[in-house]
């Protein structure tokens, strides 16, 4: 009975633990306010790196663009995390490399994506089962001294490499 006693705060405590809510920030993290800092039309690419760093991602195509992206999502125990909050930052430069334009978004401005679960067919033959089981049978023939045939032209040398 002792050991019981002496066993359940311990247990008390864990279990405390284990519903304390989890946070996990990802991204770029906001100590000062990317608005703040840049002014649209003066401020430089190069002003901008060496302010925040290298941005979270870039554009492929059209203007110059860079995206700062944060998210934090927030848990208990073993629910599944919610996003508690997440913003994007967009600036666009222009040929010469000096801020265009400067946009912030929120979790707002999000928007649910439905993944498609269709699958498309590719052409080509598909093995059975047996096919893939016996399909080497007979395609790896032993040469004329006895040795297996690597590649055509070529023969291993004395030293074991061709």
């Amino acid at each position: 009975m002792n050991k019981i006693q002496s066993v359940v705060p311990i247990l008390i405590v864990l279990m405390l633990f284990a519903c304390s809510p989890k946070v996990d920030s990802r991204g770029y993290v906001n100590q000062v306010s990317l608005k703040e800092q840049i002014t649209i039309g003066a401020t430089t690419r190069d002003e901008v790196m060496a302010k925040f760093g290298s941005p979270s991602s870039q554009s492929s195509f059209g203007a110059e663009t860079w995206y700062y992206i944060s998210q934090r999502k927030e848990g208990t125990a073993f629910l599944k995390p919610e996003v508690a909050a997440q913003q994007v930052v967009r600036i666009e430069f222009d040929g010469a490399g000096v801020v265009q334009k400067l946009e912030g978004f929120d979790e707002k401005d999000s928007k649910d994506v439905e993944l498609v679960s269709r699958t498309t067919a590719t052409e080509g033959h598909t093995l059975g089962f047996f096919e893939q089981i016996l399909g080497n049978i007979g395609r790896f023939n032993s040469g004329a001294d006895g040795a297996s045939s690597a590649a055509p032209g070529r023969k291993p040398s004395s030293r074991g490499g061709f």
